[in-house]
């Protein structure tokens, strides 16, 4: 039953749209597009973008996952800081970039439009995803280690024969997940790379809003879905060595935690930026602007949405996690959302379904289809290390399975919930992509008021952006914090 409600919701919002924008690209577009080098070159800018970005992020990652091995003071605090992206909206974090680094930037030094800048953007957003899959085999290596040094290896000899090899699943996994978010990206380079650097996905944008070009960009998307295919049938082959959990070594001390702070101030300056650069002044002008969809309006907006999504979201992510923790082919299926874009899942349902454009149920479904596999990967291990014998002695007392569910096994998972519950809200709240597609005036969100004066020019409508960037930082921030204190630690 719960298996059947989300495939019956894919169905609609994933397959079907999905499958008319591939039907449309295979035609005229896709033949314009092959023919057009231009759109080769974005391609390939794409690729090389995704390469760079995994390249790099990994050899940040790496060495942090061997320096999280050891306890030291406030390696919690540290931990949580790499997260901490994972939460903040596009918008915010290109408005700190600019802030900092761009044409009206606090250190002088105009880096917009730079693939460097795109690069530290990457790491910025990608590096606790990376150290999330990188640093439980980290833990996990020392019993390996060990017993080569037993046996007479020296530390890098044991660490070369038997640590490498060990690591090398984890970090193939970790630097394929960062390709296939940085070869999608939508928002950093479009509002930090300029024209030289834009991506795919910001191409066929542009092909849709400019030009209503729309077989042109079903190819591209059909292109870029075949690249992010190949790329996950790769992950999914990438098998990890069965390693026992490892415990936190201790030995780390103050000096440790001194060098990790120094890091993180540098790698966040960004966020410092935007916060230096508050103007209350801008900012109760964009409360009650006349020029720009008020802060009012967008803020009303961004929390009617996020709460009307979660409607959709907790039961679907609940019943997903309920159906995938026994199914692997669901638990595939159930990822989809994951790998494809924003934007794609926008355009989708322009050519889908052309009679409920302008419906708020389209926009709310998008929101729903980003954000409950989200919800459902934070609900899955504890759903999978509970028990089975706790529904069997339910269902033998006379439970239906749905009460047996919800009077035995959802008390348990509570605290996983609430963590899933955070970060769904908090995806919704900073979406950009689809919502830039299905866009209308009266529902313009935080995100898209940042958008809207951005694309003025002139010192007033940036300040105005950045005091929404830092009003849109605030409420993703107390999503963080609900979230950091639902979760379990790594290690």
């Amino acid at each position: 039953m719960a298996g059947g409600v989300v495939l019956l919701f894919l169905a609609f919002a994933l397959f079907y749209p999905l499958g008319r924008v591939l039907a449309l690209g295979v035609g005229e577009g896709f033949a314009l597009a092959l023919a057009n080098p231009y759109y080769w070159e974005r391609y390939r800018f794409s690729l090389a973008y995704g390469l760079l970005s995994a390249g790099l992020t990994l050899a940040v990652a790496l060495p942090l996952a061997f320096v999280f091995r050891r306890r030291f003071p406030l390696r919690g605090l540290f931990l949580a800081l790499s997260t901490l992206p994972f939460v903040l909206p596009t918008p915010v974090v290109a408005l700190g970039f600019l802030a900092l680094v761009g044409p009206r930037g606090l250190l002088g030094l105009d880096l917009y439009g730079t693939l460097a800048l795109l690069l530290w953007a990457a790491v910025f957003y990608n590096l606790g995803l990376a150290l999330r899959v990188l640093l439980p085999v980290a833990l996990a290596l020392e019993g390996p280690l060990q017993a080569a040094r037993t046996l007479g290896a020296t530390p890098f000899r044991a660490f070369l024969r038997v640590g490498l090899p060990l690591l090398l699943p984890a970090i193939g996994g970790a630097g394929l997940l960062v390709f296939l978010y940085a070869f999608s990206a939508f928002g950093v380079p479009l509002l930090l790379g300029g024209p030289r650097h834009a991506t795919l996905e910001v191409e066929v944008y542009t092909l849709l809003a400019y030009r209503l070009a729309f077989p042109e960009a079903s190819a591209l998307m059909a292109l870029q879905i075949l690249t992010l295919g190949l790329a996950t049938l790769l992950y999914l082959r990438l098998r990890p060595f069965p390693l026992a959990p490892g415990e936190v070594l201790g030995g780390g001390g103050w000096g440790r935690a001194l060098g990790l702070g120094g890091f993180f101030a540098l790698l966040y300056a960004p966020l410092w930026a935007l916060l230096a650069g508050l103007d209350l002044e801008a900012l109760a002008r964009a409360w009650t602007s006349e020029a720009f969809t008020p802060l009012s309006l967008a803020l009303v907006n961004s929390l009617r949405f996020a709460f009307l999504a979660l409607l959709l979201v907790l039961p679907l992510g609940v019943a997903y996690g309920v159906a995938a923790r026994r199914s692997g082919l669901l638990d595939l299926l159930g990822l989809l959302p994951l790998m494809v874009s924003p934007v794609a899942v926008g355009l989708g349902y322009l050519v889908a379904y052309p009679g409920l454009r302008g419906s708020l149920f389209l926009l709310l479904a998008a929101y729903a289809l980003l954000a409950y596999p989200l919800l459902a990967r934070a609900l899955l291990p504890a759903l999978r290390s509970l028990p089975p014998s706790l529904q069997e002695a339910a269902r033998t007392l006379g439970a239906t399975p749905l009460r047996a569910f919800l009077r035995v096994e959802l008390p348990l998972i509570l605290p996983a919930l609430a963590s899933g519950v955070a970060l769904a809200l908090a995806t919704v709240l900073g979406e950009f992509g689809a919502s830039l597609v299905l866009w209308r005036p009266e529902w313009t969100t935080l995100t898209l008021a940042i958008y809207e004066r951005l694309g003025r020019p002139g010192e007033g409508p940036f300040r105005e952006a950045q005091a929404a960037a830092l009003l849109l930082a605030f409420l993703s921030g107390l999503l963080f914090y609900l979230l950091d204190r639902g979760r379990g630690r790594w290690g």
